[in-house]
């Protein structure tokens, strides 16, 4: 079977996308900001009015942006720093007693993280984007072109 890191970072992207998204979704639609914020609330997070919208917003288009393959991993790393607070205001003793979702934060955490180091994977819009700033750009020079020198000796000969 041939290997294809790829593939496998872009479907990483867009299932951590597809349950980033529904988080955010449910945050803010079905549970409610109210309700998020007494959650956060309860948990200790530092100043939960302003920090349960902006994570519940972070969730929804982050991961709506992940499944584009848009600022991937910009939004990747965003997305890991919150995974891993969350980890941090909640009790070790709890992460796989199952029903607070604190299993489930960790595997997001480093899916998200993997995607910040490894990329967005293909196909993303962030690869078309980058082909199509490399073509309307300034033309590279010779020497910065992997190649060049074998080929400009080929011209002056």
């Amino acid at each position: 079977m041939t290997r294809r890191p790829l593939l496998a970072l872009a479907l990483l992207r867009l299932a951590l996308g597809a349950v980033f998204a529904a988080h955010g979704f449910q945050a803010i639609f079905v549970q409610g900001l109210s309700s998020v914020t007494g959650q956060f609330q309860a948990w200790n997070v530092p100043l939960p009015l302003l920090t349960a919208p902006l994570v519940a917003t972070l969730q929804l288009a982050g991961g709506l942006l992940l499944c584009l393959g848009l600022g991937t991993r910009p939004i990747a790393a965003l997305l890991s720093g919150v995974m891993a607070l969350t980890l941090y205001f909640t009790p070790w003793n709890r992460i796989f007693s199952g029903g607070n979702g604190t299993a489930e934060a960790l595997l997001l955490g480093v899916g998200a993280l993997a995607l910040a180091l490894g990329g967005p994977g293909e196909p993303a819009f962030d690869q078309l984007m980058r082909q199509e700033g490399q073509e309307a750009g300034p033309p590279a020079s010779r020497a910065a072109r992997p190649g060049a020198k074998a080929a400009s000796q080929k011209m002056k000969s």
